[in-house]
């Protein structure tokens, strides 16, 4: 990163060019996660950029490290952002549910088609359940549930103490997999809601379809691919069936920003602030 940046700094374009791209999969995995609506997320990302690009030349290495820099870039625009549209439809675990209890169960016959949609649904009430919590629960749930990073890294990145870090992951965490334990099939098998049960009546009318499949992706990786795992603690023993469901998500890529981030160096503001060559 070092590197990169004194070459972007001195006008080279590629070097600036692969310094965004090494972290934009990055952020957009977490506004995705903040917001659950892939365009969301990708104008999220975008605006993020823009901060990092223009505000590159204030960066200190002798403060923090270039990623625990542009993470906090992330977290303060994330914390202070207008609200979306699912984060207000989305409110509570309890309202949440609400809807997928009042979902009659249904049998469908199993078929390619069919399983592609469960897995679609299955990923995407998962997501959603990270709505139920406020911003701040919800991005140090994002970081040390989901990305594993650790309660020193985490509380940097969050400028908030490592132990108030810790505490909040742990009530967070500990909330949710209560909930989830007691409704979500896909963590407890006893458990009521199944979404081979539910799947029939989304598909019914007409949610789900081919066409508008957005969270799941047959050759991603996963994001339990491209993380370190330790079970070196005692939660993790406790949570591993509940994490997994997190971790085991896709990793999602957004090409068409490699795309836009090439057009914005274009612009002439960029090509000032860089002195691109």
């Amino acid at each position: 990163d070092g590197e990169l940046i004194q070459e972007a700094l001195n006008g080279n374009r590629d070097s600036l060019t692969k310094l965004i791209s090494c972290h934009q999969a990055w952020i957009y995995n977490i506004a995705l996660r903040m917001v659950l609506a892939p365009a969301d997320a990708e104008d999220i990302t975008q605006e993020i950029l823009i901060k990092v690009m223009t505000k590159l030349s204030t960066y200190d290495s002798s403060k923090a490290s270039f990623r625990t820099w542009l993470y906090r870039i992330v977290v303060n625009h994330v914390i202070n952002m207008n609200k979306k549209n699912n984060e207000m439809g989305i409110t509570t675990l309890e309202k949440y549910y609400s809807f997928i209890d009042t979902t009659p169960d249904k049998h469908i016959e199993p078929s390619p088609e069919t399983k592609l949609f469960i897995d679609e649904l299955a990923i995407s009430c998962v997501l959603g359940s990270l709505l139920c919590m406020d911003r701040q629960q919800r991005l140090i749930f994002i970081l040390g549930v989901v990305f594993n990073v650790s309660s020193e890294v985490g509380a940097e990145i969050m400028e908030i103490s490592a132990d108030t870090f810790r505490k909040t992951l742990s009530r967070t965490r500990a909330k949710l997999h209560n909930f989830m334990t007691n409704k979500c099939g896909l963590i407890n098998a006893e458990a009521p809601c199944k979404c081979r049960n539910k799947i029939s009546e989304f598909i019914e009318k007409g949610w789900y379809t081919k066409d508008n499949i957005q969270y799941y992706k047959e050759n991603a990786n996963k994001v339990n691919e491209l993380i370190s795992l330790k079970k070196d603690h005692f939660y993790e023993a406790v949570y591993t069936d509940f994490m997994k469901q997190y971790r085991s998500h896709p990793f999602y890529e957004s090409p068409a920003l490699i795309t836009w981030i090439k057009e914005t160096l274009d612009k002439p503001e960029f090509k000032s602030i860089f002195d691109l060559n």
